[in-house]
């Protein structure tokens, strides 16, 4: 759905950040994904995006002008992934299974121009079986213990993709992630970087048992959020901001399944986009990002994620975070 629209409705539209949809104790109410629009400052953020976006089309159409291709330059983003598992579940999240899923994460990303890059290591293996059901902390122990675990787990900069795999996830929560906001100081006294990255239901790695979730199109998905995708039925209304996406078609409703010529804004051109990896249609149906979203996800970590300095300390490929006793 178009920009312009969006500049001519209020911001209060936007009213629960993606720290809250996770922070408010109601995670077993959560649907698929847990990530929300975004916060009064997405428009702020957005326009830098916007401004941005309107360069890559200039140069691209210069480049076609002059006889080019007029394709996007390549990003290039490390990747790191982080185990945490309960006690009982402990070697659930193998390595055969996260290594299937870079697969699909990594080839799915390419076809857009952005390439990823993993190591091969998981970088942090938690066991706790509180840490493993992902829920907010309503103590100050547990708040202090979230805070440490982060702090000792997260590695890179803003511009590095955090995913981290829970065995105890509650029922139909299968994901969420953050997406980028300005000014954010690469420190991990900044909750916001702190909590930077993705959450993801172990369930739902290529080869889960999920009889429509088992293709780790979830990872796909949540990760378009960290690049600064929205869903696309983000305000559940045709006539509204959407996803702020032109190519888009206008969508009230998130998808289930995956229906033949669904169209949920009847009076808007085009079908509801039930292939899009920003929807929430069986994993089988998910196949595409649009030309519009991949400018979005290219402005918007070049703009907002890839100038902040990479933060060192405390970041250490070999940390291992086990709360059993040796």
């Amino acid at each position: 759905m178009r920009f312009s629209q969006f500049l001519s409705i209020l911001l209060p539209v936007f009213v629960i950040t993606t720290n809250t949809s996770l922070s408010n104790g109601q995670v077993n109410t959560l649907p698929r994904c847990g990530t929300q629009a975004a916060d009064k400052g997405f428009g702020k953020a957005l326009e830098r995006v916007k401004a941005y976006e309107n360069a890559i089309r200039l140069r691209t159409r210069e480049d076609v002008d002059s006889g080019q291709r007029g394709s996007l330059h390549s990003l290039d983003v490390t990747v790191h992934f982080h185990t945490v598992s309960s006690t009982e579940k402990v070697g659930a999240i193998t390595d055969d299974a996260l290594k299937a899923q870079f697969g699909v994460l990594r080839k799915t990303y390419a076809d857009y121009d952005i390439n990823l890059h993993w190591n091969g290591i998981v970088a942090s293996q938690t066991v706790d079986d509180w840490l493993a059901k992902f829920t907010w902390p309503i103590t100050s122990d547990r708040v202090a213990q979230k805070r440490d675990f982060l702090s000792s787990t997260r590695l890179g900069g803003y511009d590095e993709l955090n995913f981290y795999f829970y065995t105890d996830m509650a029922v139909g929560a299968w994901g969420s992630c953050n997406v980028a906001k300005e000014n954010v100081t690469v420190n991990f006294d900044d909750i916001v970087f702190r909590e930077d990255g993705c959450n993801i239901n172990y369930l739902s790695l290529p080869g889960g048992p999920h009889p429509v979730v088992n293709l780790g199109y979830t990872v796909v998905h949540e990760a378009g959020h960290w690049f600064g995708l929205q869903h696309v039925f983000s305000t559940f209304a045709c006539d509204d901001v959407g996803d702020t996406i032109d190519d888009t078609p206008a969508t009230s409703e998130p998808t289930t399944g995956c229906p033949i010529r669904k169209d949920s804004c009847q009076d808007m051109p085009g079908l509801d986009p039930i292939h899009n990896f920003m929807d929430y249609s069986d994993d089988a149906c998910l196949t595409e990002f649009t030309r519009d979203q991949k400018i979005r996800m290219h402005a918007t970590w070049t703009t907002l994620r890839s100038n902040l300095t990479t933060f060192s300390a405390k970041n250490h490929l070999s940390t291992k975070l086990d709360s059993r006793n040796d």
